[in-house]
């Protein structure tokens, strides 16, 4: 009878890289809510100052240890390893600044203006700040490396419903952005209100309580940001696990041979 042919042996450097790769993929995925967690506590709440940058420099450390492990992955690609490079740099960039957004919170508070802080008081917030871009940034960079990495697999379905998943989460970072630029300018925003809305703006009281409204919203559009985020980073690594679980291993030349019709019995 005719012999089948059997499939190509794994590459040996293949099955190392596709473990860091799910390993860096699943501590991705509990990284990013424990990040933002740590995050939204350092900037609003007073009494998480007691636990110091512990927790943020924990998260910011998981992220990026996850990052680093996803550079294990396909390194003579040279566009995923660019990608993955600057996710790296953005995570690392993090890490850095983690003791600026805990000190951010022990000198600013909502009635304190820019004109009453001092210069160190104000590279602090500068720090801050930067910090907060690189999130955003680092998050959005993210969402493009697994693009890439959806690219690279043998699912279009998950190419498909990454593509989709960018493509909210662009838009839900214009909407982050605008709440933050009126987070900033409330004071302005709610004259604006005042003229152009009496009516809306008396039911908000003043640009505190706008400001608090963007607080909300601001955290609204993060939250959803990271859970689509997050949506993307465990399909992914499912169909990695299933892609590998999937593979048939050669047949081994003993059971081969059992397999095989004797002609003398016939």
């Amino acid at each position: 009878m005719a012999e089948t042919e059997s499939p190509e042996p794994l590459h040996p450097d293949l099955m190392p890289s596709l473990r860091k790769l799910v390993r860096g993929l699943e501590v991705l995925f509990w990284a990013l809510p424990f990040a933002l967690l740590v995050c939204v506590q350092e900037t609003m709440v007073s009494w998480w100052e007691s636990w110091g940058i512990a927790p943020a420099l924990s998260a910011m450390a998981l992220l990026l240890y996850g990052t680093y492990s996803l550079g294990h992955f396909q390194k003579q690609e040279r566009v995923w390893q660019g990608t993955v490079n600057f996710a790296q740099v953005l995570a690392l960039l993090m890490v850095g600044l983690v003791p600026f957004l805990h000190w951010q919170q022990q000198i600013t508070s909502d009635t304190m203006t820019w004109s009453q802080m001092s210069e160190s008081q104000k590279h602090i917030v500068y720090s801050a700040c930067i910090f907060f871009t690189a999130g955003m940034m680092y998050v959005l960079n993210l969402n493009h490396v697994l693009a890439r990495l959806a690219a690279m697999l043998p699912d279009p379905i998950l190419r498909a419903d990454v593509r989709l998943f960018v493509y909210l989460n662009f838009g839900l970072f214009l909407l982050l952005v605008i709440g933050l630029w009126m987070h900033q300018k409330a004071d302005v925003v709610f004259l604006g209100l005042r003229e152009f809305a009496p009516a809306f703006a008396e039911s908000i009281g003043s640009y505190l309580g706008l400001a608090a409204m963007m607080k909300a919203a601001i955290l609204w559009a993060a939250t959803l940001v990271v859970t689509l985020t997050m949506t993307m980073l465990w399909k992914t690594k499912e169909v990695i696990l299933n892609s590998v679980f999937s593979l048939e291993p050669p047949p081994l030349p003993e059971a081969a041979d059992a397999d095989e019709v004797d002609p003398s019995r016939n």
